[in-house]
């Protein structure tokens, strides 16, 4: 018999720093990552950092800046792109990403066993889960950064309790700001180390206060921050997944780019972590499973859309499939079953990467498309985007997904044309601008006319239309395969079979269109 604890030793640190390399690949492939709202983010963050000087953005945008939940990017990221190029920050901002939630999760493991182990760099399985897929950076970046405060917590809790409350205090506050429901995990798992501490170390009913009172002391100023937001006071009606919904929902943590190979990868995650626990080859803390238990819970019981939040139930199951290689711990494992676990892990981590990676390939070659047809677009254009229906991959139980898709029909190129804003500083409607989620706000006549775009069942034909905000636009980007437009006045500019851009040309459109070269960002 042995044992698969790793103490600190050379192999253990090279297989980490392996697996973070391989994670870290597909980011050379592409230099706008196939992230579903990770263009739109972008675009975000480089008009924050260059509005006040560019009087072509400051003519669509300003700054909004106020109590905001959820603002970890903005804070951090605007300051990095007034000295480096626009995609190699957003590059490192996607890597940092990606590894947090897997380092979150060593460091929560050795802070619960006291020792490394193996075990957890399972969590590289769920690096490319579907919510990272789909852009939701904010609250990637949050899972490991909760895991890694929890952590905080667990070790110094005891050991050296005014400055473990103290940086717990300040990883709250920095959780409020990265993503509320990240902070909703470092209260789940601190409280239920609390637990643990009341169940097997019972003291008098002042030493129980005094942890309640550190608990509240911790969270007193990330409340305090959510009342005065205007998150705290939205209203908006819950949405509910049906049963079948919520079944394949419970995937998201192994959905990428091929549907057969996730279903081996979700079906692999459960049947190795039971049958150790069945043959008592491994064991786990009492935290970590309760922390799943409620996790498991919420995930069932909460909508998928609440307050302008979109997938939120399935944020829960992401978060409970990083928790779980952080709660098993080895303590008899064969030696049999060790290479078998670990030849295992390897093929399936390899084969998952590979299938990723071919995809990623495939979509450099369609970004270079889609930006072949988008050069004539010029500084302070205005373009309105329309995206038509594309087919789905043929099978999905045999093809892997095209680029622009995820292995269950999801579309992640819907924001692609935020790069005319980024590369070629014109405007578009979809720019995520809502008051109490992002500190920016569109100026008029440009919030009014993406307001009736959005409300148009066919843009398009609008552009027919007398609307004043509609005359502001210059040009119509069609993205997909794209039939004959049927307005008049459009010119036809460049095509392929990513996109078609056409130009409008009406001559009083948009006379006050800056034609200023771009500045050397």
């Amino acid at each position: 018999m042995t044992v698969t604890h790793a103490r600190g030793n050379a192999a253990w640190w090279c297989v980490l720093v392996a697996l973070s390399v391989v994670l870290l690949m597909p980011l050379t492939l592409a230099d706008v990552p196939p992230l579903l709202d990770y263009p739109n983010h972008l675009a975000r963050l480089f008009v924050l950092a260059f509005v006040g000087e560019d009087p072509v953005l400051a003519r669509f945008y300003e700054p909004h800046w106020g109590i905001i939940p959820n603002l970890g990017l903005d804070l951090t990221v605007p300051p990095l792109l007034r000295v480096l190029p626009v995609h190699l920050v957003g590059r490192v901002v996607v890597g940092v990403t990606i590894l947090l939630p897997v380092l979150g999760v060593v460091a929560y493991h050795r802070a619960l066993n006291g020792r490394l182990s193996y075990w957890p760099l399972a969590s590289v399985l769920f690096a490319y889960n579907a919510l990272l897929l789909r852009g939701f950076l904010n609250f990637i970046a949050s899972i490991g950064l909760a895991l890694l405060v929890a952590a905080v917590w667990i070790a110094w809790r005891e050991r050296r309790p005014a400055r473990g409350i103290t940086v717990c205090a300040v990883g709250a506050v920095a959780l409020f700001f990265c993503h509320l429901t990240g902070l909703l995990l470092f209260g789940i798992l601190i409280s239920v180390h609390e637990l643990m501490m009341l169940r097997t170390s019972p003291r008098t009913f002042e030493w129980a206060a005094r942890r309640i009172v550190a608990l509240l002391v911790v969270f007193a100023l990330p409340a305090v921050l959510y009342a005065a937001s205007d998150l705290g006071h939205m209203r908006g009606a819950a949405e509910f997944r049906s049963v079948a919904g919520k079944a394949h929902a419970a995937l998201t943590p192994v959905i990428n780019y091929l549907w057969p190979l996730d279903l081996v990868t979700a079906a692999v995650c459960v049947a190795v972590p039971t049958l150790c626990l069945a043959r008592r080859w491994c064991v786990v803390r009492f935290q970590a499973p309760l922390a799943m238990v409620v996790l498991a819970l919420l995930f069932v019981a909460s909508p998928d859309g609440f307050k302008g939040t979109f997938d939120l139930d399935t944020r829960f199951i992401v978060m409970l499939a990083f928790v779980a290689p952080a709660a098993i711990v080895p303590i008899a494992l064969p030696r049999r079953a060790v290479w078998a676990i670990g030849g295992l892990f390897a093929v399936l981590f390899s084969t998952r990467m590979v299938v990723l990676m071919a995809v990623w390939h495939a979509w450099a070659a369609d970004l270079a498309a889609f930006r072949s047809v988008i050069a004539a677009v010029q500084p302070g254009d205005v373009v309105l985007t329309v995206r038509l229906p594309r087919g789905l991959p043929s099978d999905r139980w045999t093809s892997i997904a095209a680029p622009g898709h995820l292995s269950d029909g999801t579309v992640t190129d819907t924001h692609l044309p935020a790069l005319l804003l980024i590369e070629h500083r014109a405007w578009w409607p979809y720019l995520f601008d809502n008051a109490s989620q992002q500190p920016i706000e569109t100026r008029e006549p440009f919030r009014s006319l993406a307001q009736t775009v959005d409300a148009s069942s066919d843009p398009i034909v609008l552009l027919n239309g007398d609307a004043p905000e509609m005359r502001l636009i210059t040009h119509l980007l069609i993205l997909g395969p794209a039939p004959a437009p049927s307005p008049d006045r459009l010119r036809f500019v460049a095509a392929n079979g990513e996109a078609s851009l056409f130009a409008v040309t009406r001559d009083e459109i948009n006379p006050q269109r800056s034609r200023s070269p771009p500045p050397d960002h």
